[in-house]
């Protein structure tokens, strides 16, 4: 349905007159440029989805594929994501000293198996949140770091805020487009940057792929 076709009252009906009127007021009170706002915000949302969904798993494969070696180097059994070792913080004899991580893969593993699939590395690293990609980058896992730098050969320096930084942008990005939030009032250039920084630093011909597929740069250029 085109906006010319639909009401403002069908608009209030459907996606909540609150919500609205963010739009409304940025566009003067103008409820055909509101509308017209709302859907651009929408098709921006999916572009955007499209690139960090190729980001994210290109993400969680490099990590995956480091530890994975680290893992190997270090003599140990199983796969990382399990953390027999303890590699990942755990003290042997306590609690977690850092919780997030492991109730994300507690919470993974609970998924596969309602799902009735096997508990295999590869189902559980499918079901993490972007959230543990980003906690494995953080300084609360910055003893991880002089391993798990080279899952990004082009990075520019071997400083973890160098990736850390740009992941944490994205990650409250991406909630908000998860949760349907307007992001035309952000920076979305930026975060467009953010995509494809980490993509390079992981691979430049990556960084390529993505841009050369994404319609972000051509809807930005249509921003009613």
């Amino acid at each position: 349905m085109m906006v010319n076709s639909a009401s403002w009252s069908f608009y209030e009906r459907h996606f909540a007159a609150a919500r609205l009127q963010h739009y409304l007021a940025d566009r003067g009170d103008d409820q055909g440029a509101a509308m017209r706002l709302y859907d651009w915000n929408a098709a921006m949302s999916a572009a955007l989805w499209e690139s960090l969904s190729f980001l994210e798993v290109a993400l969680r494969n490099a990590i995956d594929r480091q530890m994975t070696l680290i893992h190997a180097r270090k003599g140990r059994s199983g796969h990382w994501i399990f953390d027999d070792a303890f590699e990942l913080g755990r003290d042997v004899n306590g609690p977690p000293r850092h919780k997030q991580p492991y109730l994300d893969v507690s919470t993974a593993i609970g998924r596969v198996r309602r799902n009735g699939m096997p508990v295999s590395s590869g189902q559980v690293i499918s079901e993490l949140p972007f959230g543990f990609w980003h906690q494995m980058v953080s300084k609360r896992q910055s003893f991880l770091w002089p391993d798990l730098v080279a899952a990004f050969p082009n990075s520019p320096n071997r400083s973890q805020a160098t990736v850390h930084d740009p992941v944490a942008r994205l990650r409250s990005f991406r909630n908000r487009i998860g949760h349907h939030h307007r992001i035309w009032s952000l920076d979305i250039a930026d975060r467009y940057a953010d995509i494809l920084t980490i993509a390079n630093y992981l691979d430049a011909d990556l960084s390529v792929w993505i841009d050369s597929r994404s319609r972000v740069t051509q809807l930005l250029a249509t921003r009613p």
